[in-house]
């Protein structure tokens, strides 16, 4: 019997512990936040505590969403009245979401609650074990942001219709 092709190459095989690890505690938060509120929301929630009257489009590179859906979900929080939109004052043409009072109510509420479910999930492994997986996955985080892996130009996407 062979091995599967993910086992053949470290590198696949890492790739796909990576993505197993984060499905699986994504899947974990997402059900013990789900009677509070839904993971895109407390993603909104969470960006705007950070930095608070962001456009969409910053949003939307933020959270990892399309557009589309950044405005669905605003739309929505907006309609809940845990954000609000504002007009830029420097662009007319665009607007800014902030947190209501509500929101901020909500987030700073879930916030400490969202990193105990975080803490109880990363239990497994020891705080040396914590500090390098997290100085691991900084290093991983900083080559990308270097743009060091770059396509070459002329490889063209293996999905594209002959």
């Amino acid at each position: 019997m062979s091995e599967p092709p993910e086992q053949a190459n470290p590198d696949v095989s890492l790739w796909v512990r990576l993505l197993e690890s984060h499905n699986l505690m994504l899947g974990q938060i997402r059900r013990r936040l789900s009677g509070s509120v839904t993971m895109p929301r407390f993603d909104l929630l969470a960006n705007l505590a950070r930095e608070d009257g962001q456009p969409l489009a910053a949003l939307s590179r933020h959270m990892l969403v399309t557009a589309g859906n950044v405005t669905g979900l605003v739309d929505r929080a907006e309609r809940d009245g845990v954000v609000e939109r504002r007009p830029d004052p420097h662009d007319r043409r665009m607007s800014r979401v902030f947190l209501t009072a509500k929101g901020r109510e909500l987030i700073t509420a879930l916030l400490p609650v969202h990193a105990a479910h975080v803490s109880e999930l990363l239990a497994g492994l020891d705080v040396a074990e914590r500090r390098e997986l997290r100085r691991l996955l900084g290093k991983l985080r900083d080559v990308f942001e270097e743009d060091s892996i770059v396509t070459p130009p002329d490889s063209a996407p293996a999905h594209e219709d002959p």
